[in-house]
Order: C-alpha cells, then structure tokens, then sequence
C-alpha cells in the first residue's frame, strides 16, 4: 500500500509516535476513498495514480465531504495537515512536481476551544481521596500527583519507566510527542507520593538501588506505574482512575487525565509563570499551543472581577 512508505517517512524521519501514526493512515485512506469515488483513482491508488491525487478540487471535496458529516473543525483540519503533509513528501521524495492548489486555498478552520480547568481548592481535594493506606490508593495518589504536578501527557505517564526517574537530582525524563526529551523537577507533593508509592511496590533491594541512583539495566526498564503486578499500566486504567475520583466530588464530571495537565499549566500562569517556562514544562513546540492557557487565565481574571469588584457590575 502507498501510505506505508509514507508512514515509515513519519516513524523515521519525524519521530511520531504509533497513535498520530494511525490518525495519518486513517485521513489519508479517507482520501483516497473520495478520490475513488469521484472517479480519480483506484481505491488503492499505486505510484503511478499518485499526480492523478493533485487533480484541483479532490482536496476541497474531500473536506466538504466532511464538513456534511458534521465533522468537527478541529478534526477536518487533522484531515487536511494529514494531506498535506502527505503531499509534501511525494514532493520531496521526487513523486511529484507540485502539490495542489487546493492544499493552499483550503482551510481546516480549527476552532479553539478553552480547555476545561479545576480551581486549585478542586484540585486540592481531587489528590486527597485516594486512601494511602492500600496499595492502589498510593499508585493512585502519586498517578494524580504526577500528572498534575509534572503536567504530564497520559501516553508520557502511562509510559514512564524506572530509569527515568532521578530521586537523587530531583528530575524525571519524559519523552514526549516527537520522541522529544524534556526534564521535570520532581518535588514536593509528587515527590512524597511517588516515593511512598515505590517504596512500597518494589522489593528492598531494588528500592535502595532506585534511591542511590544505581539501577541495573533490567530495573530501569521497569514500569514506574503498574496495573496488575509486574504489568505496565494501561491508558484505559487511568482515564478510570481520574473519573472515578472525580465522580466522588460533587458536581464534577467529565474530567480527564488531560484536565488535570490544563490546570498544571493554567495554575503556574496563575502564580506568576512565564509563559516560555509553561511552554518548556508542558513539552509544545510551539508557542501558540501554550498560549490558549493565557487566555483563559484572562478569562478566569475577568470572572474574578466581576464577581468582587462593587462597582464592576450595575445595580438593579
């Protein structure tokens, strides 16, 4: 199949992880399937048919397509960065002369949304209900404190190994989107809870090795976080987890393991952050992507105002 070269283009040279590599494939089969329908390929399309994706106006019916659908912003523009990043490397790679108009014409219109937050009392109270005297309760108090604490992805948690974490430094190395390496102070709150936690899953021996710093090979590339014994965690398992507690707070629903990293960043903007030091934290390669946390603290101050400022409102 024609996407495979591609895919292997987006393992190699740009470092995508398996889960974007996916949503590539299943865009770029979603073109092809139109470009079919409409007569202009095989369903299949092989190198020979591939000028014939260029044809002006398959970009365009595609993303109308769809829009029919009712296909949301933010997943049509997925659509279109898919096609053309596709099209880019038919283009480096010699396959084509020049890509479409309609890549330059076309635009996803990717709406943005504020991402849903917890205020730091809610918060608070989300990390306190795990019970500490159990086993799952202390993996699930230092799951909650590292994703809030560190702002971690659930893909960079769920994946996180012993040899990661520096108990004698104070850091953890997290590898994230784009197999890019980012280090994280582990303090405070995360610090207690991790260590609380691994203190008590991992035998003596191999917990003195983790606190000395002097892990073996084979210790290293153990899981930091464990579903069922000696089996790594899975997402599934703490999407649950952070719903379960959630549920146990009155009035909250719908939280995620990525609420919890939205309110890391938008609490460190709060207390005074830089945005650039939010934007390291949080592992964006671009700026514009931490910058939506600026405007809904802008929101959050605006909310704050009218509600205590006496003359901020008009009186009946």
């Amino acid at each position: 199949m024609s996407v495979e070269a591609f895919l292997a283009y987006l393992t190699v040279e740009r470092g995508l992880s398996p889960r974007t590599r996916e949503h590539y494939a299943r865009d770029l089969r979603a073109f092809f399937a139109t470009a079919a329908a409409l007569g202009a390929v095989a369903d299949d399309p092989g190198p020979a048919e591939w000028p014939d994706l260029a044809r002006p106006g398959l970009v365009r019916a595609h993303l109308a397509k769809l829009r029919r659908q009712d296909r949301s912003r933010a997943t049509v523009a997925r659509h279109l960065a898919s096609i053309r990043a596709f099209f880019r490397w038919l283009q480096l790679t010699g396959r084509l002369a020049a890509a479409p108009d309609d890549l330059v014409t076309s635009r996803g219109g990717r709406e943005r949304k504020l991402p849903t937050v917890l205020g730091e009392q809610l918060v608070e109270q989300l990390l306190a209900l795990p019970d500490p005297r159990t086993a799952r309760g202390r993996r699930d108090r230092a799951l909650l404190e590292m994703i809030y604490g560190l702002g971690l992805r659930l893909a960079e948690v769920v994946s996180l190994n012993l040899g990661a974490i520096d108990l004698v430094d104070g850091q953890v190395r997290v590898v994230g989107k784009g197999s890019k390496e980012r280090r994280l102070p582990l303090c405070g709150c995360a610090d207690q809870a991790l260590r609380e936690y691994l203190a008590s899953r991992l035998a003596p021996g191999a917990w003195r090795a983790l606190e000395d710093g002097r892990l073996t090979r084979a210790l290293a590339a153990q899981p930091a976080f464990e579903g069922r014994p000696g089996r790594r965690i899975g997402r599934r398992t703490v999407q649950q987890r952070v719903a379960h507690y959630a549920g146990e707070l009155a009035g909250v629903a719908g939280v995620s393991p990525h609420t919890l990293r939205h309110s890391f960043a938008t609490h460190l903007l709060d207390g005074g952050a830089g945005v650039r030091v939010v934007q390291e934290l949080l592992g964006h390669g671009h700026l514009a992507t931490t910058q939506i946390y600026t405007h809904l603290s802008r929101v959050q101050v605006r909310e704050a105002f009218l509600r205590a400022h006496p003359r901020a409102r008009r009186k009946d």
